[in-house]
């Protein structure tokens, strides 16, 4: 579960103020997978000649949603959201295929990179991956089934 947090953390930043789609891509191990998804990311993407830029962009971790209650219920606690309310990814700067932030996931920031590609008339597919270790979540195991340690993100965003 703890490659949930990063995951929320990950995809909130890739966001701006329209309804933008991201989707968390969490691998399960033996086996298995699942995602979680929000359209509820708050913060402004501005286009900065061929790139763009973001000064604060974040979303409340409890808006993360999986699809079944008791996993978002499970997710949300194993990313501290009682304690971090909100992920935040800072100081976005992107420009010919790749860009960096900084990501705050439960009181730990870290700075993370990601490419992106031209999705539609101002529109963008960002990319990355985050390791859970990294922002001191805790592992997540539920009858044997745990979460891997590299969590992949998928934005869809507007500029």
């Amino acid at each position: 579960m703890k490659n949930l947090l990063v995951i929320g953390a990950s995809v909130f930043m890739m966001t701006s103020l329209s309804a933008h789609e991201v989707t968390v891509k969490v691998a399960l191990t033996p086996a298995g997978n699942f995602e979680a998804k929000s359209a509820k990311v708050k913060g402004e993407v501005k286009k900065n000649g061929a790139g763009f830029t973001a000064e604060n962009l974040w979303v409340k971790t409890d808006e993360l949603k999986t699809g079944i209650d008791l996993r978002d219920e499970h997710f949300h606690k194993h990313l501290n959201a009682a304690q971090f309310p909100k992920i935040t990814f800072t100081q976005l700067t992107a420009a010919d295929g790749k860009g960096t932030g900084t990501l705050s996931i439960n009181d730990v920031k870290k700075p993370v990179p990601f490419t992106y590609k031209s999705a539609g008339a101002n529109k963008i597919e960002a990319k990355f991956t985050v390791k859970p270790s990294e922002f001191k979540l805790k592992e997540a195991n539920y009858m044997g089934i745990g979460v891997t340690d590299s969590v992949d993100v998928v934005a869809i965003i507007e500029v």
